[in-house]
């Protein structure tokens, strides 16, 4: 459960389009079938699974069409692993990453037909980007038995063509979030309530070049506009990307529970408290003091276990027991319910492949 362990302790589309046009072309064998692009202009719900593994849902713009365990429907002697964190993507490619099993399985991300795998130099892989012809994948390291480098916690850096480990950065601080801009490569050395840096990575050097201090018990960060914005369990920080400035601060009442989950969208600012959901103008200096909506849920450790905003919809996960589907909702960032879906379990997170 992101994962339990760690937690507890501390469409249909318009086809063939897929097949972009390239040299190779013309050597395509007209009498064999093209896959057609089942899963554009949708979205990727990640179940984290459990031990038994994990699962991909897609939802169509629609919300009319839902296909659980594509990933299984379109490879079937194979699985994604245990305890699936995150999926990024690059070009007609996605990547998913199993926290559980250390690995990082590549899709077509229009077929979701298995393309590739990284299987070795990840220990507990947690959330990646990739920039300037390599993957740079967070790495919390070693849980209980002895890892693949002498220390604990690390950013691997992925050769895109060879998918070899090329470089490990060491932090030996746990590491969550990754986030690219302009060349730089932005790390959260903070998660599970500690923690109150974001390190900077040079995708030229591949070196740290600097370091952002935040508020202790760092959650989440986003950076728009030449600024990054740091959520805190009971602040937001507004802070010069450039020279690292603190800009703006803004206290959040969190007598409800640790303020989490940060999003930008559209010049509004969302995150959630508990069960609720909260939204603010992206230049306001006061948090809201009401929230938009709130909604029901009876998991134990799973209340708002994914969330995400796009295109006026705002995207709420329940993680339910863990051991049985659980479901998703949708909801207009006016706090209205779209729908309410079934979805597989433990659904940590939501992918758009517009």
């Amino acid at each position: 459960m992101k994962r339990i362990s760690k937690l507890l302790t501390m469409a249909v589309i318009s086809g063939f389009f897929l097949n972009s046009c390239s040299s190779d072309d013309d050597n395509i064998d007209p009498q064999i079938e093209q896959p057609e692009s089942t899963y554009a202009d949708g979205l990727f719900v990640l179940n984290e699974g459990n031990s038994g593994g994990g699962s991909v849902t897609f939802i169509d713009n629609d919300l009319q069409n839902v296909e659980n365990e594509i990933y299984q429907e379109m490879n079937a002697d194979d699985d994604l692993g245990q305890y699936l964190q995150s999926i990024f993507f690059n070009d007609d490619y996605a990547y998913i990453v199993s926290n559980g099993s250390n690995m990082i399985t590549i899709v077509d991300r229009y077929t979701f037909e298995y393309v590739d795998r990284i299987d070795s130099g990840l220990l507990s892989p947690r959330y990646g980007v990739i920039e300037n012809g390599k993957i740079y994948i967070s790495n919390q390291g070693n849980y209980e038995a002895p890892g693949v480098t002498e220390f604990d916690d690390f950013i691997a850096i992925i050769d895109l063509e060879t998918l070899e480990v090329e470089k490990t950065i060491e932090t030996n601080t746990v590491l969550e979030y990754i986030h690219e801009q302009d060349g730089m490569i932005y790390v959260q050395k903070a998660a599970f309530g500690g923690g109150n840096e974001i390190q900077v990575i040079d995708s030229n050097l591949d070196e740290i070049i600097k370091t952002i201090v935040t508020e202790e018990t760092l959650n989440s960060f986003e950076i728009e506009n030449g600024v990054l914005y740091a959520l805190s369990s009971n602040k937001l920080e507004k802070i010069d990307l450039t020279t690292g400035d603190l800009l703006v601060e803004i206290d959040i009442n969190f007598e409800a529970g640790s303020a989490s989950n940060l999003k930008i969208e559209d010049d509004l600012i969302y995150y959630t408290i508990g069960n609720s959901v909260f939204m603010m103008d992206e230049n306001a200096e006061m948090a809201p003091e009401e929230a938009i909506f709130s909604y029901t849920s009876n998991s134990d450790y799973g209340v708002m276990y994914g969330f995400e905003v796009e295109d006026d919809r705002i995207y709420i996960a329940d993680g339910g027991d863990f051991s049985s589907n659980s479901f998703i909702e949708i909801y207009t960032n006016n706090g209205e319910l779209i729908e309410n879906i079934e979805v597989g379990v433990g659904p940590n997170g939501f992918y758009f492949n517009d």
